[in-house]
């Protein structure tokens, strides 16, 4: 009998998802819009001022090589909130919905599935593509608790005085979008906050059910308007600029020439670019002072010790290493800040407690079946991630998959990135290729492709390639 019960104990010990917990954990789900590695705990940008990420970072496992799914907005998000890969829903852009699609009409997002395994599932600002209408899957949550995103614009007078709008006329998301500058509205004014504010009263709150709370920060995605104290944070006359190279496309085919595109060279040239970065950085601050707001609020309530934070941005975005925008597929623009916070209330003996930074690549696709695991919910068998519980209990295992990163604009056609702890490997459409050793080259400016040293190591990163490749959708396509 005595020997029964202690295999039933093991048994439960093995399978058990590695909490020592008398109810499931709640989840607080931050998502950053744009922020790339300009945080401090990720040294993008040694001016970068993000307290509040980074004292994140040093509580929870800090993911030092996290990669997008798609550098875009809805793709990355897709993938996300579907666990499937662009390559497989055909959603590439953002003018497109996967619930348009027949077979992913009923498709159950992550938050839906936490819905059906007994959660309550609350969203606010920008989790999908967009904070309200067909973008945001409204009926994927309980309460969507804030529609609006960003920071409130300057007075319309104020605006584009940096003279660059005409640049960008041939653009008009550029020229609708770029522009930046201090404001003096109070900072509680600002959709963001609000945002975030919804959040903190969410977590000042007694709830009967566990939870799932989305809180979706729109800063630093363009337009870069703050209040005037984050641009104060950062003194123009002391920007440090980004490194650049201008010989680095070189050496690169054409498409990666075509996706750099030309909106860097209008900022650089009208003498701009100290100005640019000074803004995204007074942008990252104030997002980072909207992320302490709900990590205060957090702290202060009784979930404290059950709540399991997740904290990524959606994608990558480049200010001037190679261009200024996201849809490519180098470091700068599908790198992206992730930290998983597990409360120690809810670890058990197999927790490496030492270890907080994670250097293995990761895909911000695992996210979805990361946190079903965590939390002990049942397997999702259509997820195309992998789990990462075992990395957020020691960030030092082995794991031997690379990231994959797909942007495929129609016009453009299937293009991957392979991005393993060495090597950043893009394949295009038109057989077009580059490796870079990101150890030696943490820029990316020599174009190994043509070494025939490296033919081997080509060979192997092009085995993880999507197999198949679902046709770009377009809405009234079938």
């Amino acid at each position: 009998m005595t020997h029964r019960i202690l295999t039933f104990f093991c048994f439960l010990l093995l399978v058990s998802p590695g909490f020592a917990k008398d109810k499931p954990p709640n989840v607080l789900f931050i998502a950053v819009d744009d922020l790339n590695d300009w945080a401090g705990c990720l040294g993008g940008h040694v001016q970068a001022k993000t307290p509040n990420i980074d004292k994140l970072a040093r509580k929870g496992v800090l993911f030092e090589q996290a990669y997008c799914s798609s550098p875009l907005c809805s793709p990355s998000r897709t993938a996300i909130m579907t666990g499937l890969r662009s390559s497989t829903t055909g959603i590439y852009g953002n003018l497109n919905w996967f619930r348009d699609l027949p077979d992913y009409k009923d498709w159950v997002t992550l938050p839906q599935y936490f819905r059906q395994q007994g959660y309550l599932a609350w969203g606010g600002g920008k989790l999908y593509h967009q904070a309200h209408g067909k973008f945001s899957d409204a009926e994927a949550w309980d309460h969507v608790y804030s529609t609006r995103t960003g920071a409130l614009p300057p007075p319309k007078g104020e605006r584009y005085k940096h003279g660059l709008h005409p640049k960008f006329e041939s653009n008009p998301i550029l020229a609708r979008l770029i522009d930046w500058g201090p404001t003096d509205h109070p900072i509680e004014a600002n959709p963001d906050w609000k945002t975030a504010d919804g959040a903190a009263r969410f977590l000042e709150r007694d709830h009967d059910k566990p939870f799932f709370l989305g809180c979706g920060i729109y800063l630093p995605h363009l337009p870069w308007y703050a209040p005037r104290k984050f641009f104060e944070m950062h003194p123009l006359q002391d920007i440090q600029l980004p490194p650049h190279n201008p010989d680095d496309f070189d050496d690169i085919p054409a498409i990666g020439k075509r996706m750099g595109g030309t909106h860097f060279k209008h900022i650089r040239e009208s003498g701009k670019w100290k100005e640019a970065v000074q803004a995204c950085l007074a942008a990252d601050s104030f997002a980072d002072a909207c992320v302490g707001h709900v990590l205060d609020a957090l702290e202060k309530s009784k979930h404290r010790d059950n709540t399991i934070i997740v904290l990524w941005g959606d994608h990558g975005y480049d200010i001037g290493e190679k261009k200024i925008a996201k849809s490519a597929l180098w470091e700068q623009t599908t790198r992206t800040p992730l930290i998983i916070h597990v409360p120690e209330k809810l670890r058990d003996s197999r927790w490496n407690t030492t270890a907080t930074t994670c250097k293995q690549p990761v895909s911000l696709l695992d996210l979805y079946p990361t946190l079903i695991d965590l939390c002990g919910l049942p397997v999702n068998e259509k997820n195309e991630g992998r789990s990462l519980a075992l990395l957020v209990r020691n960030p030092e295992t082995d794991w031997p998959w690379p990231a994959v990163i797909t942007h495929s604009p129609h016009w453009l056609g299937n293009n991957h990135a392979i991005r393993s702890r060495r090597w950043h490997y893009i394949h295009y459409s038109d057989g077009g290729e580059e490796l870079y050793n990101v150890f030696s080259d943490p820029y990316q400016w020599n174009n190994l492709n043509n070494d025939t040293d490296h033919a081997a190591v080509i060979e192997d990163l092009k085995q993880w390639l999507p197999k198949s490749n679902v046709p770009h959708f377009r809405e009234g396509s079938k």
